[in-house]
């Protein structure tokens, strides 16, 4: 028999704020955390615009000194929208030092964890370079490896809360932190975990990782992110985590859990066909949503609002409104559609687990927020937009949908309220 897989946690750190409720407050209004880059010098850039996390402060989430020397950045990020999943959750857990090798008697082997990153640590990266050039390997950082390691977040967070059970770490580009969502659900499903810690972080505001996706031509020159819409020129880099607590139904109501909601199926797949560029036709993105929704046992008609990749590029909007067309149609009673990265630039690993949560309020508050920087949707992007404000709706199910360089595709449908 398949076990259900609720949601009981939710802890979100993005440029638009670290608490659910006034973060799609926010999204509803429309406003966006995109403005002029200040983590580098952006002489020469193209792009000059980010959304960044504000005033990130490691006591607020319980990350003390010792351990903010021995991880980076965005693994803090990780530990905090953690921290906020995990006391959203109710979650009786210890708070071990990650950076101390004495740990408590708490240890749990049926709890883990999956996070995933996208470009893992740019800055740190071309510092340890800059490093080992100018002064020699005994210049290199003693932690460059656990903190540029891809399962970096994964573990900090396993050890932070003495999690022993099943740690998984999937770096499938912008759909890391969806596919982390996937592994960490499969492991309750399949009876190999009953509490999960999941979703993805990324600290992608630096020079590195924004010249890379610039020569890429993936970055909007103008500094705005617009997706869907007829102006658009790009996508504009992002920050931040989003953790959930993932846990087996009984297993929650067992411990008289808040359940959020309930992960219903998902779907995978791949292009097969080019490093960067997205098919026109999208045949991975239909795919995906047919057997997420296959999966989830519902049709197309019963979902009542979309959560894209959206990035504001022409060739992903382009290639995913044919998808949803393909899939959900365009008339009056398609879904909603709307991308959250005009408000909160890319989040690379975070976005997709992000996304989710905000498909996951949409569904509890009725309400479906707007693309921000959508004004005039393209030809090619005729969908069921949400513009300018938010708008209420009864939405049953919700689909978040996240792609990858490379070809990947992944969508989860997800409904509240699962008591």
């Amino acid at each position: 028999m398949r076990r259900r897989v609720v949601i009981t946690g939710i802890g979100v750190l993005t440029p638009l704020g670290d608490e659910p409720s006034m973060v799609m407050d926010r999204l509803m209004d429309g406003h966006s955390a995109i403005g002029p880059i200040t983590r580098f010098d952006t002489t020469g850039f193209p792009p000059h615009t980010a959304a960044q996390v504000a005033e990130f402060d490691p006591p607020r989430y319980s990350i003390g000194p010792r351990d903010v020397h021995v991880l980076d950045i965005w693994q803090q990020y990780a530990v905090a929208a953690a921290e906020l999943a995990v006391q959203d959750a109710g979650l009786d857990l210890p708070r071990n030092d990650i950076s101390s090798l004495s740990r408590g008697t708490q240890r749990n082997p049926r709890y883990g964890a999956s996070l995933g990153s996208a470009h893992i640590s740019g800055e740190f990266l071309r510092e340890q370079i800059h490093a080992l050039r100018d002064s020699g390997f005994r210049a290199v950082s003693p932690r460059l490896l656990t903190s540029s390691l891809a399962n970096g977040a994964t573990s900090a967070v396993s050890i932070r809360y003495g999690l022993c059970g099943p740690l998984v770490t999937v770096s499938g580009s912008s759909t890391a932190g969806t596919d982390c969502v996937i592994a960490g659900y499969d492991k309750i499903m399949l009876d190999r975990a009953d509490v999960m810690l999941v979703g993805g972080a990324e600290a992608g505001v630096s020079a590195l990782t924004v010249a890379g996706l610039s020569r890429l031509g993936s970055m909007s020159p103008t500094g705005a992110c617009r997706p869907f819409d007829r102006g658009r020129d790009g996508m504009v880099i992002g920050e931040g985590a989003a953790v959930l607590v993932l846990e087996e139904y009984e297993h929650a109501r067992g411990r008289g859990a808040r359940i959020h909601g309930e992960l219903l199926g998902y779907g995978q797949r791949g292009d097969a066909h080019h490093l960067s560029q997205i098919p026109a036709e999208a045949p991975s993105h239909i795919d995906c949503l047919h057997e997420a929704l296959h999966d989830a046992g519902i049709q197309p008609a019963q979902v009542g609002y979309v959560n894209v990749h959206g990035t504001g590029t022409h060739n992903n909007d382009s290639a995913e409104a044919y998808a949803l067309r393909a899939v959900f149609g365009t008339g009056p009673d398609s879904p909603l559609v709307s991308s959250v990265k005009g408000a909160t630039g890319h989040m690379g690993g975070g976005s997709g687990p992000f996304e989710l949560i905000v498909s996951l309020l949409a569904c509890a508050r009725g309400q479906a927020p707007p693309t921000a920087g959508l004004a005039e949707p393209a030809e090619d992007c005729a969908l069921r937009h949400v513009i300018g404000k938010g708008t209420d709706a009864s939405i049953g199910y919700a689909v978040s949908i996240s792609n990858g360089l490379g070809g990947n595709s992944a969508a989860i449908v997800v409904q509240a309220n699962a008591d």
